[in-house]
């Protein structure tokens, strides 16, 4: 939503409905990133993720190709395994 110029609100109707920042998609992968970076582990890193992916699929596919070595080891193996093992606890959604 935030990478939306003004035109584009204004063309679309969404002018008001999104905050009034403009934020450019590099800008809001390198936010995602730093926060990730200062989570404490990668259990939480592939929460924070799987977040990400429900709310805004595009941005997460740009974070995953844009910092593929960092990311790859979040949402696939080992972290995934480890989620698995603790699903009970991390999925409270039926």
């Amino acid at each position: 939503g935030l990478a939306f110029s003004i035109e584009e609100r204004q063309a679309y109707r969404i002018r008001g409905l999104l905050p009034p920042n403009i934020s450019t998609p590099h800008l809001q992968v390198e936010r995602i990133m730093e926060n990730l970076r200062k989570m404490p582990d990668d259990l939480t890193r592939y929460l924070a993720l799987g977040s990400l992916h429900d709310t805004n699929e595009k941005l997460f596919y740009r974070v995953a190709v844009e910092h593929t070595q960092e990311i790859m080891p979040l949402i696939y193996t080992p972290t995934v395994g480890l989620a698995c093992q603790k699903y009970s606890l991390i999925f409270l959604k039926p």
